[in-house]
């Protein structure tokens, strides 16, 4: 099987280089990121090959995602976050009450 990255995807699948550089740095086994994110010890030779080939990319790329993670969500967004939760809970109150006989 000729696995190929393709605008940093492992082909095939929606599994992005940096996924795969994720658990890496986290010194996690081949086998543990390969059951993880499903991927083939093919597919996951080709994205490390892929990241070292093209390492300088990659991390400045990496290095941009983890900075936007770290800054965390913008304060619209976690009032949305906010007001979500508060519906889903409305509404499991209510399923609650419904499975339970109360009205």
């Amino acid at each position: 099987m000729n696995v190929q990255i393709v605008n940093n995807r492992i082909s095939g699948t929606r599994i992005t280089v940096w996924d795969v550089l994720h658990y890496l740095e986290g010194d996690w086994s081949h086998e543990e990121i390969g059951d993880v994110l499903g991927l083939s010890a093919e597919q996951l030779k080709a994205a490390e090959r892929y990241i070292d080939e093209h390492r300088d990319e990659v991390m400045k790329v990496h290095r941009q995602i983890e900075s936007r993670n770290a800054r965390g969500n913008s304060p619209e967004v976690d009032a949305k976050l906010a007001s979500s939760r508060s519906a889903i809970g409305i509404i499991r109150i209510k399923r609650q009450e419904q499975t339970s006989g109360v009205c």
